[in-house]
């Protein structure tokens, strides 16, 4: 039976406004205004609308924790907060924005089952263009397993309001940079693993429709399967009265910043795991007070051929209780029907995750908890290091002992300061000249009875090298540096060779924090 013989039809006329671009807070007062008004004077509408650019977080969520609220400002995106609930979006003028706003009793009463009724009218007209858009449980459209649109509602006593946005143009950039999506470091290879999982009307088509085109679909969808036909209308006088008073309400910090949470109880968990199939990161939104999982995005470069199955996993691991046990569970449950997927080392990924979570009840933020790399070891057991083991590339690129294991500690670069935090803690500081340098070290290390060590490394060098740091046995905390690295300037056969010519920077900082935690481990 086709899909539009299997839904019950309406044979109701609605009346269709279309309010245009306006800003956050005057979409935010219509929005309240015409659901509340829909209770008053019950008037079933088709609504079409489109923001000017802003990142507007959901009616239950924090800006500080959903929202880039720097680099919003320095590029004029405003910020607001919507009345319904669900995740933080970025809106601009391409996008559009489709609302039904009706008695709910019209729909049978069932506000849950709206998601599939309305979702399925959008992805038939969407049809129409030529592209196979699906609705997609719980609240999107995609095509060929690619998100296209979202959908939220809200009712009030007897009325509802149900709206869905359709990304037209590729704003994927812009998203990224003003939204707190779980991707830590917004780097050319992170853009373009979201770019898998999220499409545009533009790149389906190959062009871009006008706006009346796209209201010409999406208006036949809610026509042919529920035969809702509509009447072009305006808003009236009353409508827009009760619009302009409360505007001013929503462009106030008392409604923007109606939820304040901490910032740093909820960030970013990040944990990436490499075996022959390449490597899998998994990068998590976690609100630490609340031990929530927020949301979910899993990157990386491996061999086997995911599919959409990581596009689902995603949507499982939303919204759910940040408990290991039980997500170790759902994960293998899910992933047992895919079984070109390693598993197993998937959840050694995961398995990261929750290391740095156990940092961040060690007290180190999240930040500073995805700097640290935990090697055959977990936060929190017995870790007695002997060595010190530091970057030749820290060192100054006119020092003489760069390429040295040794440091006369003269104060020219970050090196020197860790040599003395080493001494001063009873560790032997080793300059790592170049990787083939490190395999000795470790055989060295071990030679000497040593168990384990501290070090510091950039993140790209310790994943790419993750398996002979397993392979060592030995336990280690390594340190992400700060600033550009061989990897990011494009040089790193140069620093496995130990011929790298710039100059990175220990973050002195966190190696004083992790000294000072491996100290109260033995008290």
């Amino acid at each position: 039976m086709a899909e539009k013989d299997k839904m019950e039809k309406l044979n109701i006329t609605f009346r269709e406004i279309d309010t245009g671009v306006k800003t956050a807070a005057w979409n935010m007062a219509s929005d309240d205004a015409l659901l509340k008004m829909q209770v008053e004077r019950p008037m079933p509408t088709l609504r079409f609308l489109s923001f000017e650019r802003c990142a507007l977080v959901g009616y239950f969520q924090s800006v500080s924790q959903e929202i880039r609220i720097d680099y919003c400002h320095k590029l004029g995106i405003d910020i607001n907060r919507r009345i319904t609930g669900g995740g933080s979006i970025y809106f601009d003028p391409s996008q559009v924005g489709w609302e039904i706003i009706a008695p709910i009793s019209l729909f049978g009463g069932n506000v849950p089952s709206f998601y599939e009724t309305f979702g399925k009218c959008v992805s038939f007209g969407l049809q129409k263009l030529g592209i196979n858009a699906k609705f997609k449980p719980r609240n999107d459209i995609e095509i060929g397993s690619k998100k296209v649109s979202g959908m939220g509602g809200i009712s009030f006593e007897d009325a509802f309001l149900f709206q869905g946005t359709l990304l037209v143009q590729d704003r994927i950039e812009e998203m990224l940079y003003s939204l707190r999506v779980p991707i830590e470091k917004l780097k050319p290879k992170e853009i373009d693993s979201v770019r898998e999982r999220v499409t545009c009307i533009q790149h389906e088509l190959g062009r871009i429709p006008d706006r009346e085109e796209l209201k010409d679909v999406i208006r036949a969808g809610f026509f042919e399967l529920l035969a809702i036909s509509t009447r072009k209308d305006e808003l009236d006088k009353t409508e827009l009265d009760r619009i302009e008073k409360t505007v001013p309400f929503f462009s106030t910090q008392e409604w923007i910043n109606r939820v304040k949470l901490p910032s740093d109880s909820q960030g970013f968990l990040t944990g990436s795991y490499r075996k022959d199939f390449g490597v899998v990161r998994i990068n998590m939104t976690v609100n630490t007070t609340q031990k929530m999982v927020r949301q979910t995005v899993i990157t990386g470069d491996f061999l086997f051929e995911a599919g959409s199955a990581f596009y689902d996993l995603e949507r499982i691991l939303r919204n759910i209780r940040f408990e290991k046990d039980s997500i170790f569970k759902l994960v293998s449950e899910f992933l047992a029907t895919y079984p070109q997927i390693p598993v197993n080392d998937f959840l050694e990924a995961l398995k990261e995750v929750f290391k740095k979570w156990d940092w961040v009840k060690a007290g180190f933020t999240s930040d500073e908890a995805n700097s640290l790399f935990a090697v055959n070891y977990s936060p929190g057991e017995e870790f007695n290091p002997k060595y010190f083991l530091f970057p030749y590339c820290a060192k100054d690129t006119s020092c003489s002992f760069r390429y040295n294991q040794a440091c006369p500690g003269c104060g020219t670069c970050t090196v020197g300061n860790g040599y003395k935090m080493a001494l001063d803690n009873d560790l032997i500081p080793i300059t790592i000249t170049s990787f083939e340098d490190l395999l000795e070290k470790f055989d060295m290390m071990k030679a000497n009875s040593a168990t384990a060590y501290i070090g510091s490394c950039c993140e790209p060098f310790y994943v790419k090298h993750q398996e002979e740091f397993r392979d060592s046995g030995l336990k280690g905390v390594l340190i992400n540096v700060k600033d550009s690295t061989c990897y990011d300037l494009g040089e790193a056969h140069n620093a496995y060779v130990g011929t790298f010519e710039s100059k990175t920077e220990l973050d002195t900082y966190l190696v004083e924090k992790i000294l000072e935690f491996v100290k109260s481990l033995k008290n």
